[in-house]
């Protein structure tokens, strides 16, 4: 959004300026700012702030704004720790130049903090009047007030401090810009234009100044910074995004829970299957894995055709898996025979033969034998014999 600029009045009000084509739209209201004042420049007159220049040799900007109030030390009005100073943009093609400087009381600039907060304009930006002023020597009226930039100094002098005062400043400076017949004629020179004649045309003017050169040292800095609250002002347009971003997130989540409940659940039943398996076929050994394992992993075991029974243990347990509510009842194992029977509850009679065909295609040999009736069940009973 647009940058809209304000003129803080004598009375503490605002005077609003926003642009309207090629010109300004004035008014005492606040259309076009933002939420919180957060682009909005408030023009302060100055009469307040010092404008100063230094060259301040540092490695970065805030070891700059540390060694700044130090600089200017003995040009301050109130001691270091009662002013705040403000710098303006370095030049970073000339490191070592003068930085234009620009200091005001702590307690004034919380005077004007406060008021922009009780505007509902935290977030609003402060910049004094003179510091706006084009380069040169440069005088210029408005309505009770001189604003001026005279060598490496900038200020604003309330027009009543009379012409002493302008000759005084202006004594040194042959070549100066003069806006204002007022000034002119006390200094007994030509003016150039003549100035503001109202604060409405105070207000265009430095607008114009700020929109043209980017002129302007902001008053909010270290400890008067701007502090942006969090708000959600805005996210109504992605809301949608938001909320369709949350679901798929969510069904994600979900999915590797259940996935992962459905893996740990599978290695249970094979844990379970392989234990039974080891006690049926190994009644001696007690059902322990381990040593039916050590048993059946010799040189004789090599030549087996039978699987290994943890190999047989996940055929049979896959073969389930894909046979929809197939369930296993109980498990045989014959030794000399080297078969294992398992008795299987099916849905129906066509689930035995489906069964049988996914273990015969699993490398096994696989047979069914005998099914029959149970209730609403099926059970029917399958043979696995090692591949031919």
């Amino acid at each position: 959004m647009a940058r809209v600029y304000a003129l803080l009045q004598p009375d503490e009000t605002l005077l609003f300026a926003r642009p309207r084509g090629n010109g300004w739209a004035i008014g005492a209201d606040s259309i076009g700012v933002e939420a919180r004042g957060r682009n909005l420049t408030v023009f302060l007159s100055g009469l307040d702030v010092s404008g100063l220049s230094a060259v301040i040799p540092a490695r970065n900007e805030n070891e700059a704004r540390r060694a700044a109030p130090y600089a200017i030390e003995d040009d301050l009005a109130e001691s270091v720790e009662a002013s705040h100073v403000a710098l303006a943009e370095p030049d970073k093609s000339r490191p070592d130049a003068l930085r234009q400087i620009n200091v005001v009381s702590n307690t004034r600039l919380e005077d004007v903090i406060s008021t922009l907060q009780a505007h509902g304009l935290d977030e609003a930006e402060c910049m004094a009047a003179h510091s706006l002023l084009p380069d040169g020597n440069v005088l210029y009226e408005a309505p009770g007030l001189v604003l001026g930039r005279l060598g490496e100094r900038s200020f604003t002098l309330d027009a009543g401090f009379g012409r002493d005062v302008l000759i005084s400043l202006s004594a040194s400076h042959a070549e100066m810009s003069i806006h204002g017949q007022h000034v002119a004629e006390a200094l007994g020179r030509q003016a150039d234009s003549a100035g503001a004649s109202s604060l409405e045309a105070l207000l265009v003017q430095l607008a114009t100044w700020a929109e043209q050169s980017g002129r302007g040292i902001r008053l909010r800095q270290g400890a008067f910074e701007a502090r942006r609250k969090l708000e959600l002002e805005g996210a109504d347009r992605w809301k949608f995004a938001g909320l369709l971003a949350a679901v798929a997130a969510l069904a994600w989540f979900g999915a590797m829970v259940l996935e992962t409940r459905a893996m740990t659940a599978r290695a249970d039943q094979l844990d379970s299957l392989a234990q039974e398996f080891a006690r049926v076929g190994w009644p001696e050994l007690g059902g322990d894995v381990r040593q039916v394992l050590a048993t059946t992993g010799g040189d004789a075991g090599l030549n087996d055709p039978f699987p290994g029974l943890l190999d047989v243990s996940a055929v049979l347990y896959d073969g389930l898996a894909q046979v929809e509510g197939s369930e296993l009842r109980t498990l045989r194992y014959d030794r000399a025979r080297r078969q294992l029977t398992a008795s299987v509850a099916f849905e129906s009679f066509a689930d035995v033969d489906r069964l049988t065909t996914v273990l015969s295609e699993s490398g096994l040999t696989a047979r069914s034998g005998d099914s029959r009736q149970s209730g609403s069940r099926v059970i029917g009973d399958l043979t696995l014999e090692g591949g031919s």
